[in-house]
């Protein structure tokens, strides 16, 4: 009788917590399992998946419930609420003090809410257009096809960003992303081959078309400077220049500024195939007791690949070209910027006549259209000079996006059908 009792016991000892908690957790008091990190369930046979901020807001119901507000709080990142006189939650005067900012309602959910967990190996199954751990990330479309990166919206836009992401409106600066196509691509899946831009040939050519012109200054303190300038062509290529010494070119030099001129022609794939530069100005001027010289050029593309306005040159964007590692090496100009100075953009909507104040390296100079691009004898009709067309196929074919090849209608022709072959 005795042996009985004893076995009895402890199977009952032995029974106290479901599966003696599986080996991934403490029998508690309450014959309840006290899982360890990462196990969950009655018994601790289940993995936890991860948690990740909730892809959807929590709900101002939700918030405004004493029983549930103060947990929500607690596991939203940057959680942050006003409370009143009694030290009850304020939704109301949390909304004053963060808006229009988004005041931390994305709080910590299973799979970031866009998945569901397998218990069994602790792994999110992510919806689809989701993905990375606990379903954190949006996928890109297709995987950008191979023809591109998929890049977080803090990758693909600098100023998309925040150290106070959880509480304004770039919650979701690391974690939404999109494709960037690689040159030649486009489509939201980089998917779609870009065709070749050019002038409609069947528009007007007169007064009231205009090229475009672009003003380059560089500011220095020795001749022994250098900068270099980069342009996007219309498949979305960046390029950049081989170093261009301030100490070349002369004003109205005959033949321009051949040093600017060749190195942009000198660019890959043929992205300035024609360009013609002068140098416009040359000015010194005493800056914080030292003599800066600032020297202005104009660049007029003259080509029918870069008929129209043209993307805005970049000038010098690297900081300091002189570290270690730095290919090729040079020492930098004090000061660079570039501005678009084509025709249309000397005249207000009113047909008032603009001028230009510019500020490079500490030298303020100002401009009228005069002083920089050939005069304008229209009259009234100035101020009503648009760009040419620079636009896929010079709208006279359709665009094979497979092949990245122009379609030609009847009478036109040419890799951008940019040439006409019949007159009416």
């Amino acid at each position: 009788m005795k042996v009985f009792a004893s076995l009895a016991f402890l199977a009952v000892a032995q029974a106290a917590c479901p599966g003696g908690c599986s080996g991934h957790g403490a029998c508690g008091t309450a014959d309840v399992c006290d899982c360890h990190q990462n196990w969950g369930g009655g018994d601790c046979s289940l993995r936890q998946c991860p948690f990740g901020p909730s892809w959807t807001a929590t709900s101002l119901d939700e918030l405004q419930d004493d029983r549930s507000a103060d947990d929500l709080v607690a596991m939203t990142p940057g959680g942050f609420f006003e409370t009143d006189g009694n030290g009850e939650f304020a939704f109301p005067a949390t909304f004053d003090a963060l808006y229009p900012k988004n005041p931390a309602t994305h709080a910590y959910v299973e799979c970031s809410g866009r998945g569901t967990c397998d218990y069994s190996t602790g792994l999110c199954r992510c919806f689809e257009g989701f993905e990375g751990r606990g379903c954190r990330r949006t996928t890109c479309p297709n995987g950008c096809s191979g023809h591109g990166l998929c890049l977080k919206n803090s990758e693909v836009n600098d100023d998309y960003s925040s150290l106070n992401g959880p509480n304004d409106e770039f919650w979701d600066q690391d974690r939404t992303q999109s494709c960037v196509c690689d040159r030649g691509f486009t489509g939201y899946d980089c998917s779609e081959r870009i065709c070749p831009f050019g002038d409609d040939p069947t528009t007007a050519c007169s007064e009231n078309s205009a090229a475009d012109y672009q003003m380059v200054q560089a500011a220095f303190t020795s001749n022994d400077t250098y900068f270099t300038l980069s342009f996007t062509d219309m498949f979305g290529g960046e390029f950049t220049t081989r170093p261009i010494s301030v100490a070349s070119c002369e004003v109205g030099a005959n033949g321009g500024c051949r040093e600017m001129q060749y190195a942009l022609m000198e660019l890959p794939n043929f992205a300035i195939p024609e360009v013609e530069v002068d140098l416009v100005e040359y000015h010194s001027e005493d800056v914080l007791g030292t003599t800066t010289d600032l020297k202005t050029y104009v660049i007029h593309f003259s080509d029918a690949s870069n008929t129209g306005k043209q993307n805005t040159l970049s000038c010098e964007n690297i900081a300091d070209s002189t570290s270690s590692g730095a290919a090729p090496k040079y020492t930098n100009v004090a000061g660079c910027n570039t501005y678009n100075v084509g025709q249309p953009e000397w005249f207000s909507d009113d047909g008032t006549e603009l001028s230009l104040e510019s500020e490079t390296g500490g030298i303020s100079r100002t401009y009228s259209m005069d002083d920089l691009i050939p005069a304008c004898d229209a009259g009234a009709l100035c101020s009503e000079t648009a760009y040419e067309e620079f636009v896929p196929c010079s709208n006279k074919g359709i665009c094979d996006s497979s092949t990245g090849t122009c379609v030609c209608s009847e009478g036109h022709f040419g890799e951008a059908c940019e040439k006409q072959s019949t007159f009416y």
